[in-house]
């Protein structure tokens, strides 16, 4: 079966990779992913595979019946972009202003792509279901993400998902490796906005008002120390403010300002801990200086946490593929948060990361206006999961 994959995959390169650009270069942001949707589900209905739109509005899952129906696995790929104006020159560069597919969701969705071109070729040999889920709004953490949003209206369902998986593009891994890793893998991304409330007053005049500026400035510091003075050494968070909003004018003190940020945490407990520092904090300081602070606290994603099963499964799969040397055990999990972390709490589940950094060359980081990738590792991407999902059904029916 090894053989049979890399042809397929071999065969289907130049498409994979013009599949790749085609969606590079027509990035939608989150909730927005009307086009791609459209293109996603054409494409899927020509390659004669069944398949469901209108998840979360523009979600589309296909499924990939074996000649067995026993178990289904399932296996996501995000499909938002950010708002960021690309800065890479390159024949496929982002045609929509202000939008770039600058987190590898294009590449996500090329191998998702490229992954129903091989079941659907080598069907007869799975001894199981796959569902192929293209989920909207991954990084719309603000309004809690896609992937929660697919499960309430049944994506696990009609069939019922026994398990999942699901990968990124990662530029802090070498090209062409995978890696993961058992237990938490990815932190969680919950946004804070604190809105601070003081008195307007002339900028010469400071004593007639309460200046909510400096009233954010010690907020800020307070939220500092609560790493430094209420987390263990032993634990693990980051709390940074990305935004400091108010005033209107360099002289005058303004009502208001609001703060907004992130917290990471690696579980729940810290979580917790995190959040009711971070509200008894931003409230006392604001209180003690004359103002009044409110806290719209958003638990947002939670830890991504792999089932060391399905670890052991995906370890022994892409070692088999893809060689020994091309597994990377990860060390320490990210700080970044991912939804698929929503899936991994419903379902048996590993996430990947496939390498994208070449020795002795700058690989532009994730979120940055110059991201892109050599796209060999969409070949890699896909003989991994496809490995994945035959040892899962083989294992499954044991």
């Amino acid at each position: 079966m090894k053989g049979k994959i890399e042809k397929i995959c071999s065969t289907n390169k130049d498409w994979i990779i013009e599949t790749r650009r085609y969606l590079h270069q027509y990035p939608e942001l989150s909730q927005k992913e009307e086009k791609t949707s459209q293109y996603i589900y054409k494409t899927l209905k020509n390659m004669n595979i069944k398949v469901e739109k209108g998840y979360y509005g523009t979600g589309v899952v296909a499924i990939i019946d074996g000649y067995s129906s026993k178990n289904t696995i399932g296996i996501r790929f995000d499909m938002d972009a950010l708002q960021i104006t690309e800065k890479n020159n390159v024949s496929y560069v982002s045609k929509n202003p202000g939008v770039m597919h600058a987190c590898g969701h294009d590449g996500h969705m090329a191998i998702g792509l490229g992954l129903a071109k091989v079941l659907s070729k080598i069907k007869n040999n799975l001894y199981g279901t796959v569902k192929l889920i293209f989920q909207p709004a991954e990084e719309d953490a603000f309004n809690g993400g896609g992937a929660q949003y697919l499960i309430k209206e049944g994506a696990l369902n009609k069939p019922e998902v026994d398990a999942m998986i699901g990968l990124h593009i990662w530029p802090d891994l070498p090209f062409n490796k995978v890696g993961t890793r058992a237990g938490v893998i990815m932190g969680s991304s919950d946004p804070i906005i604190i809105k601070l409330k003081g008195k307007g007053a002339h900028a010469s005049q400071p004593s007639q008002g309460i200046d909510p500026i400096v009233i954010g400035s010690q907020v800020i510091n307070g939220l500092q120390t609560i790493v430094s003075r209420n987390i263990s050494p032993f634990e693990q968070a980051v709390i940074s403010i990305g935004k400091f909003e108010g005033g209107t004018r360099y002289n005058i003190i303004p009502e208001t300002v609001t703060l907004k940020g992130t917290v990471r945490t690696f579980d729940e407990e810290t979580r917790e801990k995190v959040k009711n520092r971070i509200k008894t904090i931003s409230k006392n300081v604001a209180l003690g200086l004359g103002g009044e602070a409110k806290i719209d606290y958003n638990l947002g994603y939670p830890p991504l946490v792999n089932d060391s099963k399905m670890v052991e499964l995906a370890e022994k799969s892409i070692k088999q593929i893809l060689g020994s040397e091309n597994y990377i055990n990860i060390s320490n999990p990210a700080p970044t948060g991912e939804d698929f972390a929503f899936f991994a709490k419903e379902k048996p589940s590993v996430f990947y990361w496939l390498g994208c950094n070449k020795e002795g060359e700058k690989t532009p980081k994730l979120h940055s206006p110059y991201f892109d990738f050599d796209e060999e590792i969409l070949l890699i991407g896909i003989k991994a999961i496809s490995q994945t999902i035959i040892n899962f059904f083989d294992n499954y029916n044991k």
